[in-house]
């Protein structure tokens, strides 16, 4: 499969399977597809056939070489959420404790993380939780890596379960103990 981008910008411009010419398969050449491109300004590789760049071609990104020129086709890394808070887990439960006064706060940050660094985006994430109260339920992120909510505490001794989740992103969820 031939894929053709602009080298200025590296724009994905199209792509094409082998053909079956003269009793065997080849690959097209970017003059056979665009013959109206100029080489100098447009390049090409090839890649392995298979339906899955063309099915969910949004899920792919150019592989670049040392000096920046698309070589090939790679997954695009998945966005994940990650939740934390400044309260700290006293007990060593694994749960930051939270006083369960129905007046105290914990604030939480929601991030965006690629990999193990964080990643600006635009995105909105929903926030839900099993008890409390949340001062945002929905946060719009508008080229951000990050946002800050609060949860405010219930007079009950129980735990909170928070979590984040946003179209295309994996999701995350941390829990509070409500402590008298």
């Amino acid at each position: 499969m031939i894929v053709v981008f602009e080298k200025k910008t590296n724009k994905f411009i199209g792509m094409a399977p082998q053909v079956f010419d003269n009793g065997n398969l080849r690959e097209l050449t970017l003059n056979e597809i665009y013959p109206d491109l100029d080489p100098k300004k447009y390049g090409s590789f090839v890649v392995e056939d298979s339906p899955k760049y063309l099915m969910n071609p949004d899920h792919w990104q150019f592989t670049l070489d040392a000096k920046g020129v698309p070589i090939g086709l790679e997954h695009k890394p998945t966005l994940a959420l990650k939740l934390s808070t400044t309260l700290k887990d006293t007990d060593g439960d694994g749960m930051p404790e939270l006083k369960a006064d129905s007046t105290a706060t914990a604030p939480v940050t929601v991030t965006v993380m690629n990999g193990i660094k964080p990643q600006k985006t635009t995105a909105l994430i929903k926030i839900s939780t099993t008890g409390g109260r949340l001062d945002k339920r929905i946060i719009d992120l508008k080229n951000q890596d990050k946002a800050t909510f609060n949860l405010q505490s219930v007079p009950e001794t129980i735990t909170i379960t928070v979590t984040a989740t946003s179209e295309g992103m994996h999701s995350d969820s941390i829990t509070f103990e409500l402590m008298p």
